[in-house]
């Protein structure tokens, strides 16, 4: 089994998708990306705007190859939406070419266990019969000798405002790989449970979502008391998310669990950068030209624009390392 992170967190964008190819399957999870439009007062900066870029035309190089899709909800950091966000580089073509119907799609329930926001977006997937679509929740299945199996679905947060997701196992028969999505911690007991009854080799999980300030003390609490008890329990597990949106998520880390956990980047030995984060910093370090962001809206700023900003701050090589590992399946 390899797992191949494809834009995340510590990879300087909102986001957690990835790849995960056994000798039965090629797997892509949760393929979209995105960008705080406003953190700090700021817009996001020209260099998180070129991680996204990125990021974007890897997860589509990914699609290329990928036979399963698996879409564990409908917030745009995980779903691709249909329409022009200049911030995430998507339409309704770069919509169609990912949600194809060559693909086989097992998604979230659109009717039950959903907020409104995910289940009308969620009518984009569901609203035509031609792609071979499947509810995910519960069931599992086999592919060779890869099983892969879904939880129940799982509530994104303590008092469910944010609607459900469903986590995700795929098992090859050498090694057991655990994805939780969005389950804020995992903040519930239910999510906890699954986690613990399966028994991942590999676990990545997006953790407590203690930078956000309407989160309360008690729902950190919970979040971190159920961290602790999972920590304890599996030995490689892999830390993202909602986690890396705060500049001392390190610090944090070691003072409410009393252990360092690796960023998802470093499963391929990617050291993380952190940009969202570092917004402001970004924008007293890196000049940002006045007309940049209407450029942007007019659709002006060309990707070699892009290219150069990345290779100034010496984080190009990433997705380069990336590209190599799936073209290495798909070429």
């Amino acid at each position: 089994m390899e797992i191949i992170p494809l834009a995340c967190e510590s990879l300087g964008t909102r986001s957690f998708s990835h790849l995960v190819i056994t000798e039965d399957v090629k797997i892509l999870i949760d393929p979209s990306v995105s960008l705080a439009p406003r953190r700090f007062r700021l817009n996001p900066h020209p260099l998180e705007i070129a991680a996204s870029w990125i990021s974007r035309e890897t997860i589509l190089k990914a699609v290329s190859l990928s036979e399963i899709i698996i879409q564990t909800h409908y917030h745009a950091d995980h779903f691709t939406l249909p329409e022009r966000r200049i911030y995430e580089f998507t339409n309704k073509n770069v919509f169609e070419k990912i949600y194809s119907k060559e693909k086989t799609i097992y998604a979230k329930d659109p009717e039950n266990n959903i907020n409104y926001n995910q289940k009308r977006r969620a009518k984009y997937l569901w609203k035509t019969k031609k792609r071979k679509l499947f509810e995910a929740e519960g069931i599992s299945f086999q592919i060779g000798n890869t099983r892969i199996k879904f939880s129940e679905a799982v509530p994104h947060n303590i008092d469910e405002r944010l609607g459900f997701v469903f986590e995700t196992v795929i098992d090859d028969g050498k090694t057991k790989y655990l994805y939780t999505s969005d389950v804020s911690g995992p903040v519930s007991e239910k999510a906890t449970e699954f986690i613990l009854n399966e028994e991942p080799d590999i676990l990545v999980l997006d953790g407590p979502t203690y930078y956000h300030p309407r989160v309360s003390k008690k729902e950190k609490e919970i979040a971190f008391k159920n961290l602790n008890i999972i920590v304890e329990s599996i030995e490689e597990i892999y830390i993202e998310h909602h986690f890396l949106r705060k500049k001392n998520w390190k610090e944090k880390l070691e003072k409410e669990v009393e252990t360092k956990l690796p960023a998802f980047s470093q499963i391929i030995n990617l050291e993380p950068i952190i940009l969202e984060a570092m917004r402001k910093e970004l924008f007293k370090e890196i000049e940002v030209q006045e007309e940049f962001y209407s450029l942007l809206e007019q659709g002006l700023v060309n990707t070699d624009f892009y290219l150069k900003i990345l290779k100034e701050n010496n984080i190009d090589t990433y997705w380069q390392k990336i590209r190599k590992k799936i073209e290495k399946y798909c070429c």
